[in-house]
């Protein structure tokens, strides 16, 4: 037994020592072959690479003499330091540029200069740009190659593309025209300069055309004042109803009767005196506007898709009282556009002779209240009579509130019974209006309907109701007014109510508010009997 084991130990140990002396025999195998490796290298002198004109990635050459201080040697690609008579040359890519220079230098002076090495901008002595280059080769980094063979290679690549055909590497010439998006936003800015373009081009031009329209009316306005000035002075109104249209066009300024712009000129001028004059002169401007047939002119401009230009055509037939041209200016009595519609109405209450205000009545579209003070003052400077009730049956509810008005400026008292008749179906605007109207004639009558007014939310209603009753009412109206200052919570409407009692019978509004606990009420009395507060 312990012979086995020793013979297995024995066994174990001879194992173990040749594993060991065949892992050193293989690392000093491998050592070895580095170092034939290394030992293999031939490092080539940096001189011939530099004499070659072979440049050297990170390498840079300075020529550097002293020289006497009366030299110059600016003509040699040499500047001076600064430091004493030395001499510099630029860095130079190249050692057979530096090496040019000196040589130069040399012959010419007979001075030895120094070539300098630097290495990423700083020097460097021989032997570390030796080592230097040995790294980049021995690294791969810098291939030596003969020259010959680079020669042979060469040739070899010519010949070799001259067999293969050209093919573009894109297909479009601009790389950047490759990405879509780039194409979009080029599409985009070229589109916004050329809308920016036509936009100063456009505004230039309607400024050009407005500055020379401005300056041709300016003239025109001269050429028409002699003329029209010789027609209402020097003429009288028979001799200008025997001329023809020819014989007043050779007073005018000759070759301008045809120009769309002059006539409008000479209308507005016309129109302009027209509105200054009376009596006979202006019957002289009209018969010029029809001698000359501008009247045609204002026509056509009723068929123009301009608004502006549509209204101003209603307004010449307005002014110049064109009758005929009822029947186109009717057209637009219920025209979308606010200005077209207001004046083509104010043109037919002036020149129609619809006395019932059909024109009025059969509007589809609310009265402002600059339209109505428009046609009241037609109204009531008309002759003839017109009307008004009939404005009163209109489906226009805005229409109905400007009859009622017209009832209470021009004084139709003879209208109140139908207004008594309409209130109870009436809406609170007109109500409002009809209790003006009842308060404004002492229409008494009207007392009854008044008092169910009270009850309304609509604080100008009531206020309104309650002036009626104030000034018609009697003392039994008090009643209704003391039921109202229970119920109401509003202040302006209490106190309205309040001064209404006490106009009515003092003496009861001071045996009920004399006692009161409301505060508000006790506030208000005190206001209603200071003589200071009265009219506030």
């Amino acid at each position: 037994m312990n012979l086995n084991f020793t013979l297995y130990f024995k066994a174990k140990y001879c194992a173990k020592w040749v594993l060991v002396k065949s892992l050193l025999l293989f690392f000093m195998t491998s050592l070895s072959a580095q170092e034939d490796e290394i030992v293999e290298f031939n490092s080539i002198p940096i001189e011939e690479v530099m004499l070659k004109g072979r440049e050297l990635p990170g390498v840079r050459f300075l020529y550097t003499v002293t020289i006497p201080s009366q030299s110059d040697l600016s003509g040699y690609a040499l500047s001076k330091s600064g430091r004493g008579n030395i001499w510099t040359s630029d860095t130079l890519n190249f050692y057979l540029d530096a090496l040019a220079i000196k040589d130069t230098v040399q012959n010419t002076f007979e001075l030895e200069g120094e070539i300098q090495s630097l290495l990423f901008d700083e020097k460097i002595d021989r032997d570390g740009l030796q080592a230097y280059f040995d790294n980049l080769v021995r690294n791969e980094l810098y291939i030596l190659e003969a020259e010959e063979e680079a020669e042979e290679r060469i040739g070899e690549l010519v010949v070799l593309g001259n067999k293969i055909p050209f093919k573009p590497y894109y297909k479009l010439k601009i790389q950047v025209l490759t990405d879509i998006r780039m194409i979009i936003l080029i599409t985009f800015l070229s589109f916004f300069v050329l809308a920016a373009i036509i936009l100063v081009v456009v505004i230039f031009v309607i400024k050009t055309k407005k500055r020379n329209r401005d300056v041709l009316v300016r003239r025109f306005k001269d050429l028409c004042y002699e003329p029209l000035s010789n027609f209402l002075f020097e003429h009288s109104l028979e001799e200008i109803q025997q001329m023809d249209k020819y014989g007043i066009v050779e007073k005018l300024p000759k070759n301008l009767m045809h120009k769309p712009l002059f006539k409008d000129v000479m209308i507005q001028e016309i129109i302009s005196l027209n509105k200054n004059m009376k009596g006979e002169f202006k019957q002289k401007l009209k018969l010029i506007y029809r001698k000359l047939e501008l009247d045609k002119h204002t026509l056509q401009k009723l068929e123009a898709k301009r608004w502006d230009i549509i209204t101003t055509g209603i307004v010449e037939i307005n002014e110049m009282d064109v009758v005929e041209a009822e029947g186109k200016v009717m057209k637009f009595v219920n025209h979308q556009n606010f200005y077209i519609r207001s004046n083509a109405v104010a043109t037919l209450l002036n020149i129609s002779n619809d006395t019932d205000l059909n024109v009025l009545a059969d509007q589809e579209y609310p009265l402002s209240r600059w339209q109505q003070m428009i046609y009241y003052r037609i109204i009531r400077y008309t002759k003839d009579k017109r009307n008004i009730g009939h404005l009163l049956e209109s489906k226009n509810q805005s229409v109905r509130v400007f009859g009622i008005k017209l009832i209470r400026y021009l004084g139709l008292i003879d209208q109140l019974e139908k207004l008594l008749g309409m209130f109870e179906i009436a809406s609170e605007a007109e109500k409002i209006e009809m209790i003006r109207c009842f308060n404004l004639f002492g229409f008494i009558d009207s007392l009854e309907r008044v008092y169910a007014v009270l009850k309304s939310d609509n604080q100008t209603l009531v206020l309104e109701s309650i002036k009626l009753i104030e000034n018609l009412g009697e003392k039994i109206s008090t009643t209704a007014l003391f039921e109202f200052c229970k119920l109401t919570s509003d202040f302006e409407a209490k106190k309205a109510a309040m001064r209404a009692i006490y106009k009515l019978d003092p003496s009861i509004f001071e045996a009920y508010f004399s006692e009161s606990e409301d505060e508000v009420e006790n506030k208000i009395n005190l206001h209603l009997k200071d003589p200071v507060l009265a009219n506030v």
